[in-house]
């Protein structure tokens, strides 16, 4: 990686120097072997995920040098001399003082094999902390860690009422059938909170926030498979994306999420790659906030999507609050989506839609990208406080002109006259048009964990 010359000199001791390199939805933690200070150039010890300024990224940070110790409480592994070398804090007695050093990637381990599962085994109670990873670069969601619980090819098991903290990679990784991952407080950890694959799974009332302190593409509640449950997940304080699943006839339902998209790009508060009749109903995402790059969504639908349906969805002061990417044939149905600002949808290489009953209430102006995505579009209501609807023509990715979007058909321009939204319970006062057009209330005041 090239490098400016005023960045980094020859003071930088290679031996323990790491250095993140950003992309845009993930990131590279690798070691460095070698700098040349005259052509400005470090040689990583290990290989990043993506080369260096991809994406038209230029960012980096460089850990774990004597230099960086600007303040009390910060501390650095000097590998040269085989200490740790730490600042205390003011009154900080260094001779009474714990010190904790993780020594392990997983703290419990339960494997099996496809042919000889781990079967009918439940693990409660416990709260479990630090653990480490290598030093290597994590890859997309930063999926190549263990998890402080590691189950491998796992029959009817349950992880229940278990916190973990201060883990290096991920919280939980599992995988098998018939799992149960229920009631759970994943939090402070350096990777996802919880990682799963296999079918039938039931993830359902955990509590997930502050991932990703070490690779910020951390998902918070990320799986594949198919027939899995994933409902009323409290999920908050994530560097990326909050909750991920592609695969088959899976149900993402009640979950409450928001401060997700906090560091990288191209993701949301629920994004599905390559998913196959997937259900997002019910949930609850605000306070999403674009940073950049390919910006930030609260539902996206990725490369792939078919047949899956978004419907009785709430988002609050998220931007581009649906994001359809290379999909097609999927349903968005009587969902409401409130903005301060201005609102987009957006349909970038996507077929087939049908985009009925929602509500769409900007204070700015609201657009569509690739409005020809939809094939159908019945009984919504579209409000802008700047009076402004319109549509951008794409070629791929580029617009390629606009025209503004007319009432037709059963479709409004008209104030929903929304009630008391912001805890998200969701009504329509008299004089509505919402109930003329078949638009329910929504209620997803309940999403999140429950008593």
């Amino acid at each position: 990686m090239k490098y400016q010359s005023e960045d980094l000199g020859p003071w930088l001791d290679v031996r323990n120097a790491e250095i993140t390199v950003y992309h845009m939805w993930d990131e590279s933690l690798v070691g460095v072997s070698a700098n040349d200070p005259n052509s400005h150039m470090l040689t990583f010890s290990t290989p990043a995920g993506h080369p260096p300024g991809a994406f038209g990224v230029h960012k980096y940070v460089l850990w774990n040098v004597r230099e960086g110790m600007t303040e009390p409480g910060q501390w650095y592994l000097d590998r040269t001399r085989g200490k740790v070398v730490y600042w205390p804090l003011p009154g900080e007695d260094m001779a009474a003082a714990e010190v904790i050093a993780p020594a392990v990637e997983s703290i419990v381990i339960l494997r099996g094999t496809r042919d000889k599962p781990v079967k009918d085994v439940a693990i409660q109670g416990l709260t479990l902390a630090v653990t480490t990873t290598p030093l290597e670069a994590g890859g997309f969601g930063a999926g190549r860690f263990s998890g402080a619980i590691n189950v491998t090819s796992a029959d009817n098991c349950t992880l229940a009422d278990l916190e973990i903290v201060n883990a290096g990679g991920q919280a939980i990784k599992a995988s098998g059938s018939d799992l149960r991952i229920e009631r759970c407080h994943t939090h402070h950890v350096g990777a996802c909170g919880i990682r799963f694959s296999g079918s039938g799974m039931r993830i359902t009332d955990n509590h997930i926030h502050d991932v990703g302190l070490t690779y910020p593409s951390a998902i918070a509640l990320t799986g594949s498979g198919q027939k899995h449950e994933i409902s009323h997940n409290h999920v908050h304080h994530a560097p990326y994306s909050a909750v991920t699943c592609g695969g088959r006839d899976n149900r993402i339902e009640g979950n409450r999420i928001h401060d997700a998209m906090q560091e990288l790009h191209d993701g949301a508060g629920i994004y599905c790659f390559g998913g196959k009749g997937l259900v997002l109903r019910g949930n609850f995402i605000y306070d999403i906030t674009d940073t950049g790059g390919y910006g930030a969504s609260a539902y996206y639908l990725d490369e792939q999507c078919e047949g899956c349906v978004v419907e009785n969805n709430l988002s609050i002061d998220v931007v581009r609050p649906s994001h359809n990417h290379m999909a097609m044939n999927n349903t968005i149905r009587n969902n409401v989506f409130i903005s301060d600002k201005d609102l987009q949808i957006t349909f970038p290489r996507s077929s087939g839609y049908t985009f009925e009953k929602n509500v769409l209430y900007a204070k700015g102006k609201i657009t569509f990208d690739n409005y020809e995505g939809i094939a159908t579009a019945a009984n919504n209501i579209l409000f802008s406080g700047e009076g402004v609807v319109q549509c951008h023509k794409l070629d791929r990715y580029n617009r390629t002109g606009s025209y503004p979007l007319e009432p037709s058909g059963s479709n409004r321009h008209a104030d929903p006259k929304l009630v008391a939204w912001q805890q998200g319970r969701l009504q329509f006062a008299p004089g509505s048009p919402a109930p003329d057009l078949g638009i329910q209330p929504i209620d997803v005041s309940d999403a999140g964990p429950r008593n």
